[in-house]
């Protein structure tokens, strides 16, 4: 997803899409309020006209303060390009109290091929990602609705981005893949296709004992799951696990949403001949498009964002 800035989002553990319209359905009132606070919507405006600029929404009340709503909204407000094959939506992660904003960030997503908003694209994470006594960061997933790549070689999907308030600013300071597939051998679709061997994996987020420049140290560990092909017959190969543990360097973790440590040595050797250097590129990443390749400098972002916050 290209993303002019924003793009964190984060969750602790691997789970099941939650559709915003089931149970992380956002109110008339905080969309309004929401659009507004980023410049929308004028103090008068009917709640029916803000919720005809909603793409997607996700809201889900803090655990640790009730009274406070995280959100996830993108808004179809921005002007229409010339061009059919490109398209622009604003993407805000807002916290909510009442009947005002209390602090948030904005960013301008750039759709593609690999990179769309749909209507259930975002969902709020409130598992205990306790970095400090006193910080504790909540997560948002991105799923993009785009179709993608029709055969590529390696794929991932659901974005988590964690995020820390800072005064009436939010800032990602996490993120990652939580779903990830690489063809090993063979080709995984085309003309000819013959026996062909691939892995997928589920990632999960820890928060560790250990810590970096005063925040908890965060460990992924990605339960993998081998496929093989052969004579037009799939079957089930084996399971592993692979773990990494992440450090905060004083800004950021690192937002990666193409990982790729838990590939084998099979995976790597594959697209160092392919890709002719040692990690698999992030061609088919959706990145976050709007939530977690935020901040100018944070290792491993997406070269397609860029910054433009606002907070009040």
């Amino acid at each position: 997803m290209k993303i002019l800035r924003f793009a964190p989002l984060l969750v602790l553990a691997a789970a099941p899409i939650v559709h915003a319209a089931d149970s992380q359905a956002c109110s008339d009132e905080t969309v309004t309020t929401i659009a507004r606070w980023a410049g929308i919507a004028s103090a008068r405006i009917a709640t029916r006209d803000a919720d005809r600029l909603v793409v997607a929404s996700s809201c889900k009340a803090m655990p640790n303060a009730p009274g406070t709503t995280i959100a996830a909204v993108a808004f179809d407000s921005l002007p229409k390009s010339k061009n059919p094959d490109e398209s622009r939506k604003l993407q805000v992660i807002a916290l909510v109290e009442g009947d005002k904003v209390v602090a948030a960030e904005r960013s301008v997503v750039e759709e593609d091929a690999a990179t769309e908003i749909g209507e259930n694209s975002y969902r709020i994470d409130t598992a205990p990602y306790r970095l400090t006594p006193d910080v504790r960061a909540f997560g948002v997933v991105f799923t993009s609705s785009a179709r993608g790549p029709s055969c590529p070689d390696a794929n991932t999907s659901e974005e988590l981005t964690l995020w820390v308030r800072e005064g009436s600013r939010i800032r990602p300071v996490f993120g990652t893949n939580l779903y990830g597939w690489v063809s090993v051998e063979g080709d995984a679709c085309g003309p000819g296709a013959g026996d062909a061997r691939s892995e997928e994996a589920r990632m999960t987020i820890a928060v560790e004992k250990t810590s970096s420049h005063g925040f908890a140290d965060l460990s992924i560990t990605a339960h993998i799951a081998q496929t093989q092909r052969k004579n037009g017959d799939y079957s089930d190969t084996g399971k592993r696990t692979a773990r990494t543990i992440v450090h905060y360097d004083g800004k950021s973790y690192g937002i990666d949403m193409f990982r790729n440590f838990w590939y084998s040595p099979a995976a790597m050797k594959r697209f160092k001949l392919r890709r002719g250097h040692d990690t698999a590129p992030p061609a088919y990443s959706t990145t976050f498009g709007p939530i977690a390749s935020v901040a100018a400098g944070i290792r491993n972002a997406s070269p397609r964002t860029r910054r433009a916050s606002r907070a009040e």
